[in-house]
């Protein structure tokens, strides 16, 4: 089995992503922008986890991709911050799903708009972690891949 953590969104915060890797000790870590600093500071102190990250809307001058399109376990995952595919504007994620589709994503991970969303879309995994920097409502989410299948979940900062 595979566990990874996603965050998006720490806007300068990586306490509570420091707090949530010593409790999930994950395999590895997803990011999807808006705090391209704050991830390259806990790759430091983490150095042997493997971290995938993308740039957000705010991580001016990245050198980040904006979005990757990768294989783990045999699980294909798509993941971008979103400003590109009109998450905060369209509700349907339409244009989001579009992009997953043609890249036969089996996952879909995406960040922007600060709101956990997690849902099952004719077999495929559509989550955002939500923010794990600004705001009351911190959260972050857990991925499981285990002999092909993904399994995923949102968690709260304040209640896990």
């Amino acid at each position: 089995m595979v566990k990874i953590v996603i965050f998006s969104d720490s806007h300068g915060s990586y306490d509570e992503m420091e707090t949530v890797l010593k409790k999930e000790n994950p395999d590895m870590v997803f990011f999807l922008g808006d705090g391209e600093r704050d991830i390259e500071y806990l790759q430091y102190i983490y150095e042997d986890l493997k971290v995938l990250a993308v740039r957000g809307n705010c991580d001016l001058f990245s050198e980040l991709p904006v979005f990757l399109d990768c294989t783990v376990q045999g699980v294909r995952i798509f993941a971008t911050h979103g400003h590109l595919y009109e998450v905060k504007h369209d509700r349907s994620l339409s244009v989001l799903k579009r992009e997953g589709r043609k890249c036969r994503a089996d996952v879909i991970l995406f960040g922007h708009t600060h709101e956990p969303y997690y849902e099952v879309n004719n077999g495929i995994i559509l989550l955002n972690p939500g923010t794990i920097g600004e705001g009351s409502s911190l959260s972050y989410g857990v991925l499981q891949i285990e002999d092909g299948t993904a399994r995923g979940k949102i968690k709260s900062v304040k209640t896990e």
